[in-house]
């Protein structure tokens, strides 16, 4: 083994202090002025976009309280203090490997987007655009603007503590792979996630929806709270993703979590679809999902919806449906012998609909199922066709002799085909999930 000597330990120490001497913090603050030599603290840049070209890749760069971007909000970057970034229909371009913080949070550093603008466009990899206590509100724009966009050719940004308020195009597009998006708002828009292992944590949505694009790959949606949105919660295409943890609630319209188009091979774990206007779970499209813990409660239509154009089998364990408008679990879509839902250790209760519907093949086991109305006479499954066969021996029904009249639930539908015996005596638990 080559022994290091004295000189070549130098030269390494040399080269390290070097990089760590050209990482520098500028200053950018409202009682700035922007040249080319601004951003010491007794120098400050006037402007964000003016610190960005003054920097050197690595920097950080500190913004002071104030309003950037549209100052005098009349619609145009042309006056005096506002942002320039040299690349048309972007407010601010961040072209560089930077650290970008504000020094007060976002509630006191506001970046005022304009027109149809992206407000904030990310062309770098290995960005920080904010970070706990220390983000931005980004706010305003019309159709057409975006919040936050993220090249596809950038990865590695991470972007933390801001607000994204009020852009008629989109609250943010974020391309590229391998970002970190932890602990923002997002208020009144859509964020899309185009790109591939991005991480979206701790995140608050009010009237807006967190979405993944069509090629989008291995998400993972974690820990999010979805309040009021005004379409689908959380609505996914692409492969690959994990949902876990997340509360959707109060929607206005849509489903609390929609899977569709190219959705497939998601993991829907421990979430939280309530009082949403739509069905709590929708899965429209895919294969290899998997259903696991999560809890539909109140919503306007079914808790579960799943509905495949080809036969596919999927696996609910550990799921609540209960006080949903419609069924508690819905399965209308094609079936066969081989390819069909499989409900185990689940629940149905209290549904205004039938606890489970379903066209095709099923098989329900060690579940429990009562309460639910159906068509006016307590509807625990309702076979809604002749195709396919129901195995769902060992459930609890509301009484220990299994299916019948109050206070137990029935079968309803084509009766024949199903197979309820040797009922449980007893209501099997299910884990119940957190409510917000």
């Amino acid at each position: 083994m080559r022994r290091a000597t004295a000189g070549s330990l130098a030269i390494v120490c040399v080269a390290v202090f070097s990089v760590a001497a050209r990482a520098a913090t500028l200053q950018v603050s409202n009682l700035g002025t922007d040249s080319g030599t601004c951003g010491s603290s007794t120098s400050p840049c006037r402007t964000i976009s003016q610190a960005i070209t003054n920097a050197a890749p690595g920097d950080t760069i500190l913004v002071g309280p104030g309003l950037y971007g549209d100052v005098n909000n009349d619609g145009n970057l042309a006056d005096p203090g506002e942002e320039s970034s040299g690349m048309a229909g972007k407010t601010i371009v961040v072209s560089k490997p930077l650290v970008i913080l504000s020094r007060d949070g976002a509630g006191s550093t506001v970046i005022r987007n304009v027109g149809t603008a992206d407000a904030v466009y990310i062309a770098a990899s290995n960005v920080t655009f904010g970070k706990k206590a220390k983000g931005f509100t980004v706010r305003g724009g019309l159709p057409g603007s975006v919040g936050v966009r993220i090249d596809p050719a950038a990865n590695n940004v991470t972007m933390m503590g801001n607000v994204f308020d009020n852009h008629a195009g989109g609250a943010g597009i974020l391309g590229g792979n391998s970002h970190s998006v932890r602990n923002n708002w997002w208020l009144n828009g859509t964020l899309t996630i185009d790109g591939s292992s991005v991480l979206v944590r701790d995140n608050l949505f009010v009237a807006a929806t967190l979405a993944t694009g069509v090629g989008s790959n291995a998400v993972v949606i974690d820990r999010n709270q979805v309040q009021r949105s005004t379409g689908v919660g959380v609505d996914l295409q692409g492969t690959g993703h994990t949902v876990r943890r997340n509360v959707v609630v109060a929607g206005l319209s849509g489903a609390g979590f929609r899977c569709s188009g190219t959705c497939s091979g998601v993991a829907f774990l421990d979430n939280i679809a309530r009082r949403n206007n739509g069905h709590g779970f929708e899965v429209l499209a895919g294969s290899g999902h998997v259903v696991t813990g999560n809890l539909a409660n109140a919503n306007g239509s079914s808790g579960f919806y799943f509905n495949f154009s080809t036969p596919t089998a999927i696996t609910l364990l550990r799921n609540t449906a209960a006080n949903n408008g419609a069924a508690g679990f819905t399965f209308p879509g094609m079936t066969d012998s081989s390819n069909y839902p499989t409900l185990t250790n689940c629940a149905a209760i209290g549904n205004q609909g039938d606890g489970i519907q379903v066209s095709g093949y099923l098989k329900v086991e060690k579940s429990t199922i009562y309460g639910n109305i159906g068509s006016g006479f307590n509807c625990g499954i309702n076979k809604l066709s002749g195709f396919g066969s129901i195995l769902a021996t060992q459930n609890f029904w509301g009484s220990p002799s299994g299916p019948g009249p109050d206070p137990a639930d029935q079968l309803c539908g084509v009766t024949s085909v199903i197979d309820a015996s040797s009922p449980l005596a007893t209501e099997v638990k299910v884990a119940q999930q957190r409510q917000p």
